[in-house]
């Protein structure tokens, strides 16, 4: 190999390595561990239903040490759940549920169809919901929950 052809291999080389590292800056400096989301999120409202009924919808989550706790009410119908905070990439976190206990469902004949999906896909037992960043609140991706700061 000539001396011109080695150069070419060793910039390449270098090239690769800055890159990667500075990808890996990237992701550390954007990294969050689940402990850095500990506190009380919460939000409530009304839901007009499709028939027009009105019903009033509460979110509670508490966020320590890496698990959450949630409480979801809406209507007469609860919802409690637990589980693992996954850590967060660009102020996202993912909730991994363990636990998930439905309370009155009886009474929720008058609650939407989309409204008593979300309520129970959210207490499935290994269900992952994905938090995204909404100025200084979280949106539930999966629920359509909204979780602001308190």
């Amino acid at each position: 190999m000539t001396l011109s052809k080695n150069c070419r291999w060793y910039t390449g080389g270098a090239l690769l390595v800055a890159a990667a590292l500075g990808a890996l800056l990237v992701v550390c400096v954007n990294f969050k561990s689940s402990n850095e989301f500990n506190g009380r999120y919460s939000s409530s409202g009304d839901v007009i239903l499709r028939d027009g009924h009105k019903i009033e919808v509460n979110h509670t989550l508490l966020i320590k040490d890496g698990r959450f706790y949630a409480l979801t009410r809406q209507g007469l119908s609860i919802m409690e759940t637990s589980g693992i905070v996954e850590s967060g990439f660009l102020n996202r976190m993912r909730l991994r549920v363990e636990k998930g206990k439905a309370t009155d469902l009886d009474a929720s004949g008058n609650i939407d169809n989309d409204l008593l999906f979300n309520l129970m896909y959210g207490g499935e037992v290994d269900s992952v919901i994905n938090l995204r960043p909404i100025g200084k609140c979280y949106f539930a991706v999966e629920t359509r929950q909204l979780y602001c700061a308190d």
